[in-house]
């Protein structure tokens, strides 16, 4: 009798065992699920985050230089950076207004869409400059300039366009008083098209040519210099974004003029374009 009780005793082990190393598969089977599933779980979060922040980054429209409101810069006399004569809405400005700065009420806003490689928009300022900076002085016009970068494609990969543009709102941004010098400088050594366009060293030397300090603080973000921001092409966005806004308004090339909003073909006449801005500001006698 005592030994069957030995024999059962064995064969309930065995079970005993069994249930234990099933037990312990199974736990460990449910284990390693859990991993899997909190796993996938946390994949799905990051590429979630991910693909927000991407979102997101997608639609901010970059940082603003300072002292540029709706895509551009506005000069009234004197060459004093002011703020639109329209503000747009939504938008804020600490620039004195054109009147403060001696312009007069009936004042027409001329609005020019340029593009740094584009060599009609250096024959029309070489044509143009004198005649609007001559109304802008007499308080007769607020002159608003928009730079955009649609001729990337003509400096050979450089992406000259959009570097340039990037070098004004650099420049702008901390020194608002050498706008006129920097851009005239800049056209004055504007590369060829299909050319590779400048690079940021030539860039900065151009600026620095009209009396610009490439180690001055920027007033949008004084952690960065003239240079860092040439360099780093920060404002790259917002001139996307300013292109593209241009674009979508109806600009289809440049340089392409406003005067108080109305499109003007005569761009290539000096005498034929001011009279039409005398014209919209009710001053022309003839």
């Amino acid at each position: 009798m005592a030994k069957n009780n030995s024999g059962d005793n064995r064969r309930n082990q065995a079970r005993e065992n069994a249930r234990q190393i099933a037990a312990a598969q199974d736990k460990k089977e449910k284990t390693a699920k859990t991993i899997l599933y909190v796993g996938i779980g946390v994949v799905v979060v990051v590429v979630a985050a991910i693909v927000g922040v991407l979102i997101f980054q997608q639609g901010k429209p970059g940082m603003a230089p300072a002292n540029y409101v709706a895509g551009g810069v506005s000069l009234a006399k004197d060459s004093t950076v002011v703020q639109p004569k329209q503000m747009p809405e939504g938008e804020e400005s600490d620039l004195p207004t054109p009147a403060d700065a001696g312009a007069k009420d009936d004042a027409a806003t001329v609005t020019v869409f340029l593009d740094f490689q584009c060599p009609g928009c250096k024959a029309f300022e070489e044509a143009n400059a004198p005649t609007l900076k001559k109304l802008a002085d007499e308080g007769s016009i607020v002159l608003e300039y928009k730079p955009v970068s649609f001729l990337d494609r003509m400096s050979g990969g450089n992406e000259y366009s959009t570097r340039s543009a990037n070098l004004a709102a650099c420049v702008i941004d901390s020194q608002p008083e050498v706008t006129e010098d920097v851009f005239a400088a800049l056209y004055k050594q504007q590369p060829e098209e299909q050319g590779n366009g400048r690079t940021d060293e030539e860039l900065l030397k151009v600026a620095e040519s009209a009396g610009a300090d490439t180690s001055k603080k920027l007033q949008s973000d004084p952690e960065q210099t003239v240079k860092s921001c040439v360099t780093d092409q920060s404002f790259k966005d917002f001139v996307s974004k300013s292109s593209q806004d241009a674009l979508d308004n109806g600009v289809e090339a440049t340089p392409w003029v406003l005067i108080n909003g109305e499109h003007t073909e005569k761009t290539s006449d000096p005498q034929a374009l001011a009279t039409e801005i005398l014209k919209a500001t009710g001053e022309f006698k003839g």
